[in-house]
């Protein structure tokens, strides 16, 4: 009886191990893995994206202050949109303090004003409109493109998280080892109830996966999820909805594989059982 409590209880905290290893270890190959984050963007034309932001922003500052369109030329390129996100991701992810480097748009929108004003007499008054213009374009772009220049301060918090999510692992993982080792130990006499136990725990965290998900996608609409912009939005929706996929599908392996091993554990019992009542009826 002692032995049979024990095996419930190691079997319980397995399944908690196992789901807290699950989660921890998806959120550090996700959300926490700086190229799984830049290999989205680019999946969901992030850079595209915000690209044809930036050139609508800078439009409706131009339409305002008279000038034709033309002068946004050249003035900003889809690369020069994924260098800056790709920057301000590594700033995030890797605690560094690179800028973005707004000087080449601000030198090629007064060169394209300068063009497009050519022998006209500007006065002073003018020739700071423009200037202030000039200054408040390349503001929005970066804003547009989410440099805020706080990236030091949410690497902080990104490598408290890291480092939480990765003692979580561990211990998750020591936890399982120990958990399956004790099971081990008071089962000797029946090893099939190694394998029923341990895939107990494996049906029971699957369950937990699989029914924590339909709670999430039934009170959350993921595809609605809007932050900042459509383009930031998109992949965050992305993201989620393949995270909580991922989850979905483990917690159904999981399921699976428990409900095979123990039936598969069962019949070989059984049967050994039957073999070993029919070699002892032979002998009699």
């Amino acid at each position: 009886m002692i032995k049979q409590i024990i095996r419930y209880i190691m079997a319980i905290l397995l399944t908690i191990s196992i789901i807290i290893f699950t989660f921890v270890s998806r959120i550090s190959s996700t959300i926490l893995s700086e190229n799984y984050v830049l290999s989205k963007l680019e999946e969901t034309n992030y850079y595209e994206k915000v690209y044809e932001d930036v050139k609508s922003n800078f439009e409706n500052y131009i339409y305002q202050s008279g000038l034709d369109e033309t002068v946004l030329e050249d003035v900003v390129s889809i690369e020069k949109v994924k260098q800056d996100t790709n920057f301000i991701i590594r700033n995030i992810y890797n605690g560094l303090l690179e800028t973005i480097d707004s000087q080449p748009i601000k030198d090629k929108l007064k060169q394209n004003i300068a063009k497009a004003t050519e022998g006209m007499n500007l006065n002073i008054t003018q020739e700071q409109a423009i200037e202030t213009l000039v200054e408040t374009i390349s503001g929005e772009y970066t804003t547009t493109i989410l440099h805020f220049g706080f990236e030091k301060n949410i690497n902080t918090g990104y490598q408290s998280l890291v480092k939480y999510v990765t003692l979580a692992k561990r211990i998750a993982l020591v936890a399982m080892v120990v958990c399956i080792f004790i099971i081990v130990a008071v089962s000797t006499r029946r090893i099939y109830r190694i394998f029923v136990f341990i895939s107990m725990s494996l049906v029971a965290s699957g369950t937990f996966l699989v029914v924590v998900n339909q709670v999430i996608t039934s009170k959350i609409d993921i595809q609605a999820i809007s932050i900042l912009n459509t383009a930031i939005s998109v992949a965050l929706r992305n993201i989620f909805s393949e995270l909580l996929g991922s989850m979905f599908a483990y917690g159904c392996g999981f399921i699976v594989v428990g409900c095979i091993t123990i039936i598969v554990a069962n019949l070989i019992h059984n049967i050994r059982k039957y073999n070993q009542k029919n070699h002892t009826k032979e002998e009699a």
